[in-house]
Parts: C-alpha cells; sequence; structure tokens
C-alpha cells in the first residue's frame, strides 16, 4: 500500500508543475509611457540633498578672535550639496542642459537661477530635515 501511495505521488508531482502558469520570455517589462498632453504646464522639481560636513579640527592654535573673525567662520559653508532635476515625464527632447549642469551647482539659488534662465517659474519650495542632513524641494513650473 505504501509503495503504491509512494507511486502516486511521484506521478502526481511532474502534472503539477506543468499545471502552473509559466512566464512569457519575450514579455517587456513595464514602463512608463510619455504621452503629448494637453496640459498648458510643464512642472520640475529641483531636489537638493545638504549633507553637512565634519568641522576641521585645530591641533591646539591659539588665536586671537575678534567680531570679524567669528563673522567670517559663521558665514563658511560646513556643508555639501547635490542638486537633482525631476522633469517628470518630459520628452527627452525637449530636456534642457540642467541636467548636465547639476554636478556644478554649489548653492540651491545657482540652481534656481539656472532654471529661470531657461524659463521655468518658482512656485513653492520645502526643507525637511533628515538628522544632519537637509532635503530642499524647489518647485518650478512653465509654459508649454
Amino acid at each position: 500500500m505504501k509503495n503504491i501511495i509512494l507511486i502516486i505521488l511521484v506521478a502526481i508531482v511532474p502534472f503539477s508543475t506543468i499545471a502552473q502558469k509559466r512566464s512569457k520570455k519575450g514579455k517587456k517589462v513595464k514602463t512608463e509611457k510619455i504621452v503629448d498632453s494637453s496640459a498648458t504646464y510643464e512642472f520640475m522639481i529641483i531636489t537638493g540633498y545638504e549633507v553637512a560636513l565634519e568641522k576641521e579640527v585645530r591641533d591646539g592654535v591659539n588665536r586671537a578672535i575678534n567680531v570679524d573673525t567669528k563673522v567670517k567662520e559663521m558665514m563658511k559653508s560646513n556643508s555639501r550639496i547635490l542638486i537633482n532635476f525631476d522633469f517628470g515625464m518630459v520628452k527627452a527632447n525637449k530636456i534642457s542642459s540642467l541636467l548636465g549642469d547639476s554636478e556644478k551647482f554649489r548653492t540651491m539659488a545657482a540652481a534656481v537661477n539656472a532654471a529661470a534662465n531657461e524659463g521655468w517659474d518658482f512656485v513653492s519650495s520645502n526643507i525637511v530635515l533628515s538628522g544632519s542632513s537637509k532635503i530642499h524641494y524647489y518647485y518650478m513650473k512653465r509654459d508649454k
């Protein structure tokens, strides 16, 4: 009896694996379609990731600190910013040179001014604190 049950189970396993749905090998992965819309505006989000750098450690140097020195040290930036331009589903031929220049910008103001030179208008902004870093979101729009 045990042998018969064992033979039936061995015979059923291949049939159960055949009954499962097979994946199609030639099927493409779904992606977003870029469609021409009748909207009158294009929108863009400029995202800036500001990461605080460690302060320099001075090896026991005693200096005379006056007001001018304090102000100059306060004005020095101890952070690094990385900027990303998100154009959404705008066609590749309409994307400006901002993507290539994003590595050159050292401040968010420089990135916004460059976008303004290309016809983008400032709409709104957000700053999100994430630990010791800040994430800047600048929302821009322009007429088509």
